[in-house]
């Protein structure tokens, strides 16, 4: 009699582990999509599926990620819970495992995950700050004082010529007066202007002037400490009126050194090294002298007088005739 003999196949059942795999790899689904779709740790996945319990958290936790496996995959959630007790019961008794949760070994879930929606509503929020920021210091840019930086000269500077660079910084949508005069203003807000300075202390005023009209000032003291070296001039001449008030203008060598009234009691004197010039609205009360005691008209009546020269030759002890009356007359 022939015995027969028979091979026992061995069935092998599928770990929770791998039957989690599988249901993620039937889907085609990298551990980093699932882990976005779930909010569950890529690790903690990975851990999961290859039934490394010890790399994962409390027993609670671990059958939420069982639970979220079940419905994302649409598995009845009892069938793969009890697996899970089967498994975790095993690992528990070979490794000793106390039941007892703990505190300090949490899992970690991800608060915030990155969604188109999310990027877009981040990228709005984005475009509004930015739009907000520019608005604010673009208004505040226009509405508040503009800001003024006088680079030189340095406060209380002592010099020994008679002008002096100013520089400085604003905002380039400002004005700048120096001293009262606007000067030019760059791209960038600087300016640069050569003020003239007299003898002694003098206070450069500089201003800033937005088109609101806010303005910022300051106040620049100057010690010029220079010598005036005087030309050599021979012609005089000394002016006063004989009673009422007069209206004179004086150029000296071609610079106009008066140009004002002259009231009872003023005696104005005058040098020059070529001539004098002389305009006045009453000849007649206009007194003029060359050496500053014997004064006489400049006219004979109230007429006006215009552009009478004095030089070297010219003589103070009578009255010149003006040309323009004698065409008048004649």
């Amino acid at each position: 009699m022939i015995e027969k003999s028979f091979v026992r196949k061995k069935v092998k059942s599928l770990t929770l582990g791998e039957k989690l795999r599988q249901l993620r790899e039937e889907r085609h689904m990298r551990v980093y999509d699932l882990s976005h779709k779930i909010n569950v740790k890529d690790s903690y996945i990975e851990a999961l599926e290859k039934g490394q319990y010890n790399k994962l958290p409390t027993k609670v936790y671990v059958k939420g990620f069982v639970r979220s496996y079940a419905r994302f995959f649409g598995v009845t959630e009892h069938v793969l819970l009890n697996l899970f007790e089967r498994e975790y019961s095993v690992y528990n008794n070979i490794n000793s495992k106390d039941e007892e949760e703990t505190v300090n070994k949490l899992p970690y879930v991800p608060r915030f995950v990155f969604t188109p929606r999310v990027i877009m509503v981040g990228v709005g929020f984005l475009i509004l700050g930015s739009i907000g920021v520019y608005l604010y210091f673009g208004v505040d840019n226009f509405i508040s004082s503009p800001w003024l930086i006088v680079e030189s000269p340095a406060q209380n500077s002592v010099v020994t010529q008679d002008s002096i660079v100013v520089q400085g910084k604003t905002r380039n949508n400002s004005r700048v007066f120096i001293n009262g005069q606007q000067v030019f203003v760059g791209m960038d807000g600087s300016f640069t202007e050569s003020v003239g300075l007299l003898q002694g202390v003098n206070i450069i005023h500089v201003k800033s002037a937005n088109k609101f009209d806010k303005e910022s000032a300051m106040d620049v003291i100057v010690d010029a400490q220079y010598v005036i070296e005087e030309p050599e001039k021979d012609v005089r001449l000394f002016v006063q009126t004989k009673k009422e008030t007069i209206t004179v203008s004086v150029l000296a060598d071609g610079t106009n050194v008066y140009n004002g009234t002259i009231v009872m009691g003023d005696n104005k004197e005058f040098h020059a090294a070529k001539e004098i010039m002389i305009t006045t609205d009453n000849g007649g009360g206009t007194l003029v002298s060359c050496d500053g005691e014997n004064f006489i008209p400049l006219g004979e009546g109230n007429e006006s007088i215009k552009d009478r020269v004095y030089d070297k030759d010219t003589r103070c002890d009578n009255i010149p005739k003006d040309d323009n009356d004698d065409s008048e007359k004649r």
